[in-house]
């Protein structure tokens, strides 16, 4: 846990004499100290950082005396930014498991839409041969009918011919018969004679 430590900064001046090119001079300069406490519970040689209480006050936009609530409150933070994390890692592992399923989902969509582009294609085709099929049995319906007009009529003809042959015969056989029973009759009246 961070701990905030006050103390003040003390400053004295401090003069040192210096023999330079065999004449002494005085140096004076600010000595500066910080003064720790035994509670402040620091091990020597340790790093410490100092900021001052008007850089802690731009950084956190509190009072020195908030402080340690503050650190607190950044502490809970990041063991929030710690859940936070972990849910973004999930959330990126679902987002990929949906990526993945999406990229399934438009594969298959695209295979289905071009078994339906071919389909529709067949389809089209079948309808222009049903057309076209339609348009030769029509043809052919008018063939046939007019076949069946020349057959009706030729029928038709070949029944008035068969008849004017049946009685063509019919008079032959009669006419034949006639001559015949008149031949045979004269014969008859010759022979009893």
């Amino acid at each position: 846990m961070v701990r905030v430590i006050k103390s003040a900064v003390k400053c004295y001046k401090k003069k040192t004499k210096k023999t330079v090119g065999g004449k002494t001079k005085i140096y004076e300069y600010n000595q500066y100290l910080i003064p720790l406490k035994k509670s402040d519970d620091l091990e020597c040689s340790e790093d410490v950082f100092i900021l001052s209480q008007k850089q802690l006050n731009e950084i956190t936009g509190r009072e020195v005396s908030d402080l340690n609530q503050y650190f607190e409150d950044i502490m809970a933070y990041q063991g929030n930014v710690e859940e936070y994390e972990n849910t973004i890692a999930e959330m990126e592992w679902k987002k990929s498991e949906l990526s993945k399923s999406y990229q399934d989902l438009v594969t298959k969509n695209a295979k289905t839409n071009k078994k339906l582009k071919i389909e529709s294609q067949r389809a089209k085709d079948l309808e222009e041969t049903n057309q076209k099929l339609l348009k030769d049995i029509g043809a052919k319906n008018r063939e046939y009918q007019d076949l069946k007009k020349k057959y009706d009529f030729e029928l038709e003809k070949n029944k008035v011919m068969e008849e004017e042959i049946n009685q063509k015969d019919k008079d032959i056989w009669s006419s034949l018969k006639s001559r015949l029973g008149s031949s045979v009759k004269k014969e008859q009246d010759e022979e009893g004679k």
